[in-house]
This record gives structure tokens, sequence and C-alpha cells, in this order.
């Protein structure tokens, strides 16, 4: 790999982990190690299921 191209791999992997977009690989990872005799979710069921779960417990982010 060039020296050019390294950083510019480093920020893209930094990019993808802060806006999550690399959630559903890391969710696949852990799943398969943990849970390896079930299915794992979709895409679209592990991103409805996170969705549903931001906004159904909000935590600390309720001021009522």
């Amino acid at each position: 790999m060039t020296t050019l191209l390294k950083p510019l791999l480093y920020a893209w992997e930094y990019l993808k982990e802060i806006s999550g977009e690399n959630a559903y690989d890391r969710y696949l990872l852990v799943h398969t190690a943990t849970h390896p005799e079930k299915p794992p979710m979709s895409r679209g069921e592990f991103y409805r299921h996170r969705q549903d779960e931001k906004y159904n417990n909000p935590g600390s982010r309720c001021p009522c």
C-alpha cells in the first residue's frame, strides 16, 4: 500500500466508525461469536431495531 493511500484509508475507517456505518458489521462479528446457533438479523432488521431502541429508551437525552 502506498504511503499516500494509507492515511486516506485510516480516515475513511474513522469516518465509518463515528457515523455508525460499520455498526452492522460489528453486530455480525459479535453475534457470530456469541450466538452461532441463531441466525443474525438482516441489515434492515438491525437498523430498525437500533432506531426503535433509540426512540423507545431515550435515557439521559430526555429532559423530562
